[in-house]
């Protein structure tokens, strides 16, 4: 399945933000898995402009529009470091 990278900023919005971004990244996506507090790697069919007019629109809709919200996808040969055993086997196991 592919996998998008979502970088959020949500300023000061608070714990109300922050649910209705997940809220709407459960809607579309098969599982994500939090690298950080403002990324997200998404494991979804839905392309990158879909998933960011996805959570903008729920983030208006909950009167709390992100200061930064970047969605690209991430590449089959991505490399990264850092990364817990826990977050490897989620990304292991989305690739495939």
């Amino acid at each position: 399945m592919p996998i998008c990278l979502v970088l959020h900023e949500l300023g000061h919005a608070g714990p109300a933000a922050e649910q209705a971004l997940f809220s709407a990244v459960f809607e579309v996506a098969s599982s994500h898995w939090r690298v950080t507090p403002g990324a997200t790697l998404v494991g979804t069919d839905v392309s990158p402009t879909y998933l960011r007019d996805h959570l903008l629109r729920a983030l208006d809709d909950s009167g709390a529009p992100p200061a930064l919200l970047l969605v690209t996808p991430l590449p089959p040969g991505a490399a990264w470091h850092g990364i817990p055993p826990e977050g490897e086997e989620w990304l292991e196991g989305e690739a495939n």
